[in-house]
């Protein structure tokens, strides 16, 4: 008898202790991960014809509490290399647009409300946007997989609700973007290979011109 109450003892102090560090978590900042048409998302459909972009827009978002040092990304790097060099940044979820399913208007994207950890309620937090067309299902797969259209904006600072305060639009603070057709950078061999090209096809010139 003696040993079943210590252990009802025990379970309630467990509880006891769970629901009050439950309660005493600080909140966490919410948003609601969309845009509108004051920052629309673009893409080229030519060389220099950037243009609403119509289906298949892929968006991922990556935040940090205000004040949280910043290292911009590179057309090089993939979310896992930018993380790297970016601690105390999160990488949150993702909207997906798929080819054959029906948009938002054009250049939007709407992921719901969605809560960012490590950043407490009321608090400013900053965010950039990951962005990529097509049907890859993430950022990492279309820049390894395709290495086109793809292309990250930001950092944009907003604030949060959470604890009571409804959740924050992005789109009162995301600006917009243009997805180009690449910004994959050739690697040094790369461009070697395209100098020595050339200079070869300078002196197969210069060989065949007529002389005097």
């Amino acid at each position: 008898m003696k040993k079943l109450m210590l252990s009802n003892c025990l379970l309630a102090a467990a509880a006891l202790s769970v629901a009050s560090s439950s309660a005493t978590a600080p909140a966490q900042g919410t948003v609601v991960f969309q845009n509108d048409n004051r920052g629309l998302i673009y893409s080229w459909q030519g060389t220099n014809d950037p243009t609403p972009v119509l289906v298949g827009v892929n968006v991922q978002i990556a935040y940090a509490p205000a004040g949280t040092t910043y290292d911009p990304w590179n057309p090089s790097q993939n979310t896992t290399d930018w993380l790297a060099q970016n601690p105390g940044w999160t990488l949150g979820p993702s909207v997906t647009n798929a080819f054959g399913t029906i948009p938002p208007p054009s250049g939007e994207f709407d992921g719901g409300t969605i809560t960012l950890d490590g950043v407490a309620a009321g608090a400013q937090a900053e965010y950039v946007i990951f962005a990529w067309e097509g049907n890859s299902p993430t950022f990492d797969q279309n820049f390894h997989d395709i290495g086109l259209w793809y292309n990250v904006a930001g950092p944009f600072t907003t604030l949060t609700g959470g604890n009571g305060q409804p959740a924050v639009s992005l789109a009162d603070t995301f600006t917009g973007m243009t997805i180009p057709w690449s910004l994959a950078v050739p690697e040094p061999s790369s461009f070697a290979l395209a100098i020595l090209g050339g200079g070869v096809l300078l002196v197969f010139r210069r060989k065949r011109r007529p002389g005097p």
